[in-house]
């Protein structure tokens, strides 16, 4: 009868001690999800903050490139424009975790520094400013204004506590709500940037990489949750107990986001690819050049198991490195299945992965079997005065949602001007010119 007694307290004791270490247990892990959803929040809090900052500055700024006829003025506008537009936008993905529906207000942000930068090159050539260029400075300004106003609005609202972070994604794509959620307000202003006149940006034909359905994503299987976050923490190098679940969305590439500590990273529905990543932190002091971060860039792709990409253009800015990979197989460039590596100049670390532009266009394609031109025969097309610096094979884009196979011409003027031409193969006609603008920044297009 004793030794019972001493089993049943025995028992009793263990499951005690069971029931206390599980509660033990819940209890430390809701309070490290307390404490990460806290610094989330504090963090987008911080960024919305920087991004009312850095419209204000744009704002200002477009206004003064509105009355100013000087070069030097222009030029020292121009950059102080192209620094705000580019740190605006990283503020901008930190807030939103890199959403696609509010890709206008990213097309704006990306492409008022490079216009105004062009601008600046002609009044430096000894131009002047057509009616149609002061016209689209007047509809930058306009833009920006509003945005601005809209950004300092949700600032507000986000210190009277009425500012809901949590519904960013889903609220994008609810058209009416009357709900007040960030991303409502961003998609209103994004709604209004519809008819910015279009320029290329972030190297050739990206504008084009959110506007269609995903064909690599559409035939593969439903992975759920948990399977989402086993290939989030495997992506990171971390432990999948420490990546937290933040959202899911479902749109034209529907996602699972998780978080860990200042890392945010999304991972699609349908195949469980990742496809972004973003580490809010500030870059120290550059210690490292250009040249590195393509490198540790290209060697963190390959790890990633894309080894069939090629770097062609990056920018810089903050000390952090964008460097654009597009898709290359059989020495053809496809210039829509965009990867954007960053990378930060003070160490070499990894701070930001964004595939959305492959995920959206990658496929299968065909290269016409009726060419009538070789790279050679086509490049005797182009001006007389035009002198080829290097040509190449690639797909890219048209207006229309198709695809063209040309070939890509790097060519330098007689001015000094590097330009891109594009011929068609089978006809012979141009598809297409670009302007290789060159800055401190890095190479971009127009």
């Amino acid at each position: 009868m004793i030794k019972k007694r001493r089993n049943l307290v025995r028992i009793t004791s263990y499951l005690i001690a069971i029931v206390v270490a599980l509660g033990v247990w819940g209890g430390v892990n809701m309070y490290k999800l307390a404490v990460i959803k806290r610094d989330v929040q504090a963090s987008r809090e911080r960024a919305l903050t920087q991004l009312g900052t850095y419209m204000d500055d744009i704002d200002i700024n477009l206004q003064k490139c509105m009355y100013s006829s000087s070069s030097a003025m222009l030029s020292d506008v121009a950059s102080k424009l192209w620094r705000s537009s580019s740190s605006a936008k990283e503020s901008l993905s930190e807030i939103t975790d890199g959403n696609t529906e509010i890709s206008g207000v990213y097309k704006f942000l990306s492409q008022v520094g490079e216009y105004t930068l062009s601008l600046n090159e002609k009044l430096a050539s000894g131009q002047k400013l057509s009616g149609e260029e002061a016209e689209n400075l007047k509809k930058l300004k306009a833009y920006s204004e509003k945005l601005s106003n809209t950004i300092n609005y949700l600032i507000e609202e986000e210190e009277n506590g009425g500012l809901n972070f949590e519904e960013v994604k889903s609220t994008l794509q609810s058209e009416g709500d009357e709900k007040l959620y960030l991303a409502t307000e961003l998609n209103d202003a994004n709604q209004a940037l519809e008819d910015y006149p279009t320029l290329i940006y972030d190297g050739p034909f990206s504008d084009h990489i959110n506007s269609k359905k995903s064909e690599l994503v559409e035939n593969l299987k439903e992975v759920t949750q948990d399977k989402a976050q086993e290939k989030a923490a495997k992506f990171l190098g971390v432990r999948t107990e420490d990546i937290y679940f933040l959202n899911k969305t479902d749109s034209n590439l529907s996602t699972y986001t998780f978080y860990n500590g200042d890392t945010t990273i999304s991972v699609t529905q349908k195949g469980g690819l990742v496809s972004y990543m973003l580490k809010s932190r500030y870059a120290g002091e550059s210690k490292i050049t250009a040249e590195d971060a393509i490198r540790k860039a290209t060697s963190f792709l390959s790890e990633k198991g894309y080894t069939k990409v090629k770097e062609s253009y990056y920018s810089t800015v903050d000390g952090v490195c964008t460097i654009n990979y597009s898709y290359y197989e059989d020495g053809i460039t496809y210039y829509t299945d965009l990867i954007k590596v960053s990378v930060a100049l003070d160490n070499g670390e990894i701070l930001g992965f964004d595939a959305t532009g492959y995920i959206m266009n990658h496929k299968v394609r065909k290269v016409p079997d009726n060419t009538k031109y070789d790279l050679r025969s086509a490049g005797k097309l182009l001006k007389d005065d035009l002198e080829i610096l290097a040509n190449k094979k690639a797909f890219i884009p048209t207006d229309y949602e198709t695809e063209n196979y040309v070939y890509e011409y790097r060519c330098k003027a007689d001015d000094g001007q590097e330009i891109l031409v594009y011929i068609d193969p089978v006809t012979g006609e141009e598809k297409d010119i670009l302007i290789l603008l060159y800055s401190d920044g890095g190479v971009l297009t127009k």
